[in-house]
């Protein structure tokens, strides 16, 4: 037998599982561009922030500042390092003579569930949750209205964040079907806005169809410009973008101005995160880390199983996939129960099998697919389910990355 070696359970231990396949099965693992990029040290993240791109940097901006500083962080269901940049912003912040007492974090997860301690302190370390005042946002009460954006959604943004002296987001920069992006104007919407703001921008504005949603679409993307734009109504003053690699560390950092910057940050994840598409297999392997958190993505398995082949996702999080988002549960879940879950995902059109590996089963995960998926939590009978189906010989594509990973060829980033 031979193995592949998988990260799996992002912010609970980043575990190495290795998985057995025949030793004749020929395997093509899908690797990212970076893979050989080294960690950024202190002191390219000390330049980075010094460097700020289209604002004054950190420092200048607080010199003289008497009230509060809010920093944001995203929640676990992002693989941000935002524990690695944390200290240096708050650094520079020493050095304009701001006082540890008038910083305090404001957890940017728009509408998701909210973190407690354990979760602020696996994003940004024990000794930050000691220091600093975290908060989480409430997408339901607690707004200064702005106004509304070109585009008519109503700017209704966290009154603690708006009435800050200063206000700097830490984002995670990655594909994403919607914004084109992570990162920049994502911190603030959905980030620290009300649910009324989200549901507008995410279903109401102009060209929000499923066939205007695709990954790297940025110039004329209307969601994008959207949260572009209500970031700035918010005076957002430092856009702290990160790009990391597949281990969550970081490689890369753009802070400044929250479209300069950002875009800055966009280009260097495109190119870092680009994996060549593996050829034509019989069998796909997809990877849930680094955000299993939000369920899988089956793109490897589209993109190089062939026909009548065999798809296997590796899903394996403590935290399973999240179970609450106020936005689900406000629209699409209920009507879902109520009418018996009638849509059953089948993801891989050319599958003839689907395998999901868990460490955990969940009924609620499972409602969303077709019945006719396989969960099983025993590796071993898994593969006695391939070689039954496969044999002795086959090829085997791994995408170990899945829900970062994507062909540069085959999506075009548009900025």
């Amino acid at each position: 037998m031979q193995q592949i070696s998988l990260i799996v359970n992002e912010h609970y231990g980043d575990e190495i599982i290795n998985l057995t396949l025949p030793e004749k099965w020929k395997i093509h693992t899908v690797e990212m561009e970076c893979k050989d990029t080294p960690q950024s040290n202190d002191n390219m993240i000390r330049t980075a922030l010094d460097n700020a791109v289209g604002v004054s940097n950190i420092e200048k901006q607080a010199k003289g500042k008497k009230g509060r500083i809010v920093i944001t962080c995203d929640d676990l269901s992002r693989p941000t390092p935002a524990g690695r940049v944390f200290p240096f912003i708050v650094e520079q912040l020493h050095n304009a003579g701001i006082s540890d007492s008038q910083i305090f974090i404001l957890g940017s997860f728009g509408c998701h569930n909210p973190m407690n301690l354990n979760a602020f302190a696996r994003k940004l370390g024990d000794s930050v949750v000691a220091k600093y005042d975290c908060v989480n946002h409430n997408p339901f009460q607690n707004f200064k209205n702005l106004g509304r954006t070109s585009r008519g959604t109503p700017v209704h943004v966290n009154q603690e964040f708006v009435s800050a002296d200063l206000r700097i987001c830490i984002s995670g920069v990655k594909k994403h079907i919607w914004a084109g992006a992570g990162g920049g104007g994502k911190a603030v919407l959905p980030g620290v806005s009300s649910i009324d703001t989200i549901l507008y921008n995410h279903s109401i504005i102009k060209g929000r169809r499923p066939d205007d949603r695709r990954i790297w679409w940025i110039k004329d993307n209307p969601e994008r410009q959207d949260m572009q734009e209500t970031a700035k109504m918010a005076d957002l003053n430092v856009s702290v973008n990160c790009v990391y690699n597949h281990r969550r560390e970081l490689i890369d950092l753009a802070a400044g101005h929250v479209d300069d910057a950002w875009k800055k940050a966009v280009k260097s994840c495109y190119k870092a995160h680009d994996s060549p598409s593996a050829p034509e297999s019989d069998v796909v392997i997809v990877n849930a880390f680094p955000q299993a958190d939000q369920d899988i993505d089956w793109w490897g398995a589209q993109e190089s199983l062939r026909e009548g082949g065999t798809a296997v996702a590796v899903h394996r999080f403590t935290e399973g996939k999240a179970l609450l988002h106020y936005r689900a549960e406000q629209m699409g879940a209920p009507w879902q129960r109520i009418c018996g879950y009638p849509t059953k995902r089948w993801p891989v059109k050319q599958a003839d099998r689907i395998i999901v590996y868990t460490d955990r089963l969940s009924k609620r995960q499972m409602l969303a697919y077709d019945d006719k998926i396989e969960w099983l939590t025993d590796w071993d009978e898994v593969l006695k389910k391939l070689m039954e189906i496969h044999g002795e010989e086959a090829s085997v594509a791994v995408y170990p990355y899945g829900k970062i990973q994507f062909d540069a060829k085959k999506n075009p980033l548009d900025i």
